[in-house]
């Protein structure tokens, strides 16, 4: 199965999720703990290192990298794997589509509600965001009536 377009013109993907899930987890959970401890200087300290140290690992693993928001990616994995289609539900709108993807429906918050995305080949490479549009257009007003009000 051969993706064309933008898929093409991205870079890689991130190879090992289980990984890229671990490491995400674990920011955060070391994130909380520093901003738990930010008023005791001494412990602090220990844990802002521990905090750069964890998120260097994080970047290396992420950076130049199509962006796909974890918890979604591992939900999508699962369905593949017992065969399921069910609606997902995200508020990640900058989550990149990859081909695992196809075939599913996602559910992207547009601000109010959430606009069910059915993925198709052709959208892979692209974000989800760019399929649930945030503004509804409802047409230019008519000339005639412009016309009127300036006489």
């Amino acid at each position: 199965m051969g993706f064309k377009g933008a898929w093409n013109k991205r870079n890689k993907l991130i190879e090992d999720l289980d990984t890229f899930l671990k490491l995400y987890k674990k920011v955060q959970r070391v994130y909380k703990k520093v901003r738990k401890v930010q008023h005791t200087p001494e412990l602090f300290e220990r844990a802002y290192q521990k905090y750069k140290e964890i998120w260097e690992q994080y970047r290396k693993l992420v950076d130049k990298k199509a962006w796909v928001d974890p918890k979604l990616w591992s939900r999508i994995r699962k369905m593949n794997q017992t065969g399921e289609r069910k609606v997902i539900k995200t508020y990640s709108r900058d989550t990149t589509i990859i081909p695992e993807f196809v075939g599913h429906t996602i559910a992207v918050h547009n601000g109010k509600t959430f606009v069910p995305v059915y993925i198709t080949s052709d959208m892979v490479g692209h974000k989800l965001g760019e399929f649930a549009p945030t503004r509804t257009f409802k047409g230019h007003p008519e000339k005639s009536s412009k016309v009127a009000k300036k006489k």
